[in-house]
């Protein structure tokens, strides 16, 4: 039974990488391994602190050494050496690390329908805003993967194509307790996220599911091809808007997905 009074809704979504993993395939992680670029030089454990926080400061570190003795004949025009050891070729190398850094703000949400017959779009409607600083462009995602939410939540574009999104999450929203205490949890509605970059438009997600380079899966995925993402430093938003009936029933809902970015590989 639908009953008319009021509505909360809350949403907290989180910043995460795109998953657990190991310094071992870092670049400097490479170092002196067969996937190393260079291998005149190994760096492989030489930073200054011998721990995980040499993959991610700035450091350098020099080796080698040479000495050589010769006499010069004018007629070879030419060096003749009597002793040499070590040589003078100066080697120089460099890793750049796939950097990123993010920044998240206004990430938990509170919406209160007191009159949900009266509600507008912009009292159902929140911007979360973020920056970023990459060398590198991302994938930007919403992650559900820790949540129940599966691929039949998501609304595709055709129905034909579920891993093309328009950014509604079916019954995203999950009712907990209404004004008595009583469960409410057969009770949901939907929810809609958009993303933009750089403050151009506001733009769908790409995908749902693993998407990205299947690292995650339950996600909505934006390209930052398509978001408009340069390297340097800028902005990424999203809009975060509930989609409730006026007759939604009465209670206390709430969704809980995750930020998530993962590179163009």
């Amino acid at each position: 039974m639908k009953r008319q009074a009021f509505l909360i809704a809350a949403i907290a979504l989180l910043a995460a990488g795109a998953s657990a993993a190991s310094y071992s395939n870092t670049y400097y992680g490479q170092e002196g391994t067969a996937k190393d670029g260079y291998g005149p030089i190994n760096a492989a454990g030489k930073g200054p602190a011998g721990d995980v926080t040499d993959n991610y400061t700035n450091w350098k570190w020099q080796s080698g050494s040479g000495s050589w003795t010769a006499v010069y004949s004018w007629d070879s025009d030419a060096w003749l050496t009597m002793e040499e050891t070590g040589d003078s070729a100066i080697d120089v190398e460099c890793d750049i690390e796939l950097y990123w850094q993010a920044t998240i703000e206004k990430n938990k949400i509170y919406f209160h329908l007191g009159n949900p017959f009266t509600a507008t779009e912009a009292d159902k409607t929140a911007i979360v805003n973020g920056t970023y600083q990459a060398n590198h462009l991302q994938w930007i995602g919403i992650s559900f993967a820790n949540t129940s939410k599966v691929n039949a939540n998501n609304q595709p574009v055709d129905p034909n194509m579920f891993d093309l999104a328009t950014g509604i999450i079916r019954n995203g929203m999950v009712g907990t307790k209404n004004l008595a205490g009583g469960s409410i949890a057969n009770e949901k509605f939907d929810i809609k996220f958009l993303a933009r970059c750089n403050n151009g438009p506001w733009d769908t997600p790409d995908q749902f599911d693993y998407g990205a380079h299947n690292s995650i899966p339950a996600t909505l995925w934006w390209s930052p091809i398509d978001l408009g993402m340069t390297l340097g430093s800028g902005t990424y938003d999203f809009l975060v808007q509930i989609l409730p009936t006026p007759d939604q029933a009465d209670g206390n809902y709430n969704l809980d997905p995750e930020v998530v970015f993962a590179p163009v590989l």
